[in-house]
């Protein structure tokens, strides 16, 4: 490193990119690198992406590492974070089998009803706190095991995205308390592997790696890797965490009272607890909360997912001619709150909270002659907000509680506007800090952990050299969003039967 400061990697794997950043003792980040990347999507409602693509991300980001001047030499652990859900196969030989179908991807609706009905929905709820939904890993395998039975059965290994870098850089096959809790077979509140869950499907539990507190120690660079990455061999990687909570642990965000809400692919609302909500019944919208393990020893959390929030606007972007997001958002400030009455629904790959739907799509809703490129900008951003206000409500309603403090993060912390109609569609007082690095500084705290370099999360250096942007609810805003949102919140359960009708249309062409 240029100050000679020894540090600690952090290494996040998105669905759009890869970043590494190093972060001294001190909490200084002393360096960035990322290298982006685009998913597939075969047919609609279907998402895939070749593993391989995350490990030569990691290769390309730590390589303009170097080329800024930073000194692997001088790290001291690696810690890893990466996308949930997203299925990795590994065969025999270590190689991968098939693409990892994503968190985003609904095409598993039927095995998801299937595993409830084998098992029982209550017993499955029970043991996993949470409802089987179509972005989790169990239902991906039962979909490869009637479609690609071959494939199926050079199954060795089953994976998520950032314990698939673990591997690639220690050769340990290894998970984490926090990314094994989205795959429908693990024991939350006991924080284990759930054998019964895995006998009851069929799955051999030799499939499924060890899984460790997300701090631990799980292995050390190999002579292959450092030879790949420029790392040093011999260098110690902790087991890591799910790119949300390692997101909320570089927030500063482990203790009740506080609450993240992300903005990247997705967006989510996520809520630490230090216990898990007691109950076996809720009713069907409740169920599409998750309870997952918190990457912190003996904490939890409750998180709302909206699937498609940052990638509404990219997509919007994109599709539309823009050049970039700048341009795209320039003049977009002069659009009144509300859009002049035009509305959005984000639901472009379907939707996870609070509907569990895979057959709902983006609709605009409200349009007139008076309507802007602009307007539907703005409509976008909006649309976006009022989905995490909808997984906001719901985790306050399941967890009787309500975070004090919020705290946003992801690409919207960058955009006063989007910071803004966030806190405004919410009213809340929001904290941000533009040179927060996400999962990636979480994933390297978690490094940090592990060698003893912080003792505790508490002793963290969140707030070196970052400068908070508070944004502060404005009352006239939030009163027109009230109004719309209550109209938000009428337009799914109108619509509900003409996505069905849609899907089968589509099915049947």
């Amino acid at each position: 490193m240029r100050t000679e400061k020894d540090g600690v990697l952090g290494i996040d794997i998105g669905t759009q990119g890869t970043k590494a950043l190093v972060v001294d003792s001190e909490g200084n980040i002393q360096g960035v690198g990322t290298s982006s990347y685009s998913f597939e999507i075969p047919r609609p409602g279907w998402s895939e992406q070749d593993p391989r693509i995350w490990w030569q991300a990691v290769i390309s980001s730590l390589k303009i590492l170097r080329e800024k001047g930073i000194s692997l030499s001088n790290i001291r652990a690696v810690g890893v974070s990466g996308q949930m859900h997203s299925s990795v196969l590994l065969g025999e030989d270590g190689e991968v089998v098939r693409s990892a179908i994503l968190w985003n991807d609904v095409r598993t609706t039927e095995e998801c009803a299937e595993i409830e009905e084998l098992l029982g929905e209550k017993h499955v709820y029970r043991i996993t706190k949470n409802a089987v939904l179509p972005g989790f890993t169990a239902p991906k395998l039962r979909w490869i095991q009637k479609n690609e039975p071959d494939r199926y059965r050079a199954i060795r290994w089953v994976m998520l995205p950032k314990d698939y870098i673990v591997f690639r850089l220690t050769g340990e096959r290894s998970t984490d308390v926090s990314d094994a809790s989205g795959t429908a077979l693990f024991d939350v509140a006991g924080r284990k592997w759930s054998e019964a869950l895995m006998e009851g499907l069929g799955f051999s539990r030799e499939w499924f790696p060890a899984v460790y507190e997300s701090k631990i120690v799980v292995g050390r660079v190999t002579a292959e890797a450092a030879r790949a990455t420029g790392l040093p061999e011999g260098l110690p990687v902790v087991a890591g965490a799910g790119d949300n909570a390692a997101a909320a642990l570089g927030n500063g965000v482990f203790h009740e009272g506080k609450g993240v809400i992300s903005v990247g692919t997705s967006g989510t609302v996520f809520v630490p607890l230090s216990r898990v909500p007691d109950f076996d019944d809720r009713e069907e919208r409740l169920k599409t909360v998750h309870l997952f393990c918190h990457c912190v020893p003996n904490t939890w959390h409750a998180m709302g997912v909206t699937l498609s929030a940052g990638m509404s606007l990219s997509w919007f972007c994109q599709q539309f001619g823009w050049r970039d997001f700048e341009n795209m958002l320039s003049g977009v400030q002069e659009i009144p709150p509300g859009s002049d009455g035009l509305l959005f629904l984000p639901y472009i790959n379907g939707e996870r909270t609070p509907h569990n739907d895979p057959y709902a799509r983006g609709v605009f809703l409200g349009i007139s002659y008076r309507h802007s490129a602009k307007h539907f900008v703005r409509a976008v951003m909006e649309g976006v907000a009022f989905s995490l206000r909808d997984c906001l409500e719901l985790i306050e309603k399941v967890t009787s509680s309500s975070p004090k403090e919020l705290y946003l993060t992801g690409g919207a912390v960058k955009s006063r506007l989007w910071s803004q109609t966030f806190s405004d569609v919410l009213k809340r007082r929001l904290i941000g800090y533009e040179d927060r690095e996400g999962p990636a500084l979480g994933a390297a705290f978690l490094a940090g952990l592990g060698i003893g370099l912080w003792n505790s999360p508490d002793d963290l250096p969140h707030q070196v050299g970052s400068i908070p942007v508070i944004t502060e609810t404005n009352a006239g805003s939030a009163s027109v969003y009230d109004q719309l949102y209550r109209v938000y919140r009428h337009l799914y359960p109108s619509l509900k039967e003409t996505y069905q009708i849609l899907h089968a249309a589509q099915q049947g062409s």
